[in-house]
């Protein structure tokens, strides 16, 4: 039978929970509390009249504060980035609403909408990058 042993340091199995609740605890909440806050601002958005509009707006919006995270703690990244932005913009809304523009044949609607999104999205994730002060460093 083998003989028990003491640990090598008392406090040594605390250190794996401290590693377990820095490294992947600790961004899922992030990324969890950040995903609320961003699913609410994009159902507020959702209840602007028109559809095309709220979508636009979330879109934008998750883009320029995608840019300024990247000026922020990596724990910031996580939590904007990932989580609010993450929820708050919405692709899949987008290509529902193209498809439908494209199903009823309004074919230069679905053009400038789908054009307008992804210049304004990759303007606003560009202004967000040089608000955050990383853009205006380089």
């Amino acid at each position: 039978m083998a003989a028990w042993r003491r640990p090598a340091h008392p406090h040594q199995g605390h250190r794996i929970i401290s590693l377990a609740i820095i490294f992947v605890l600790m961004p899922a909440g992030a990324v969890t509390v950040g995903a609320f806050l961003g699913g609410l601002a994009r159902w507020g958005l959702s209840r602007i009249p028109g559809g095309l509009t709220g979508t636009l707006l979330a879109n934008l919006f998750a883009s320029i504060v995608i840019g300024l995270s990247l000026g922020l703690e990596p724990r910031w990244q996580v939590f904007l980035g990932v989580g609010f932005a993450g929820a708050l913009s919405t692709w899949s809304t987008l290509a529902k609403e193209l498809g439908q523009l494209v199903k009823e044949q309004a074919w230069r609607r679905a053009g400038v909408y789908a054009v307008a999104t992804a210049v304004l999205g990759a303007g606003g994730a560009y202004l967000g990058y040089l608000t955050s002060g990383v853009g205006l460093a380089s």
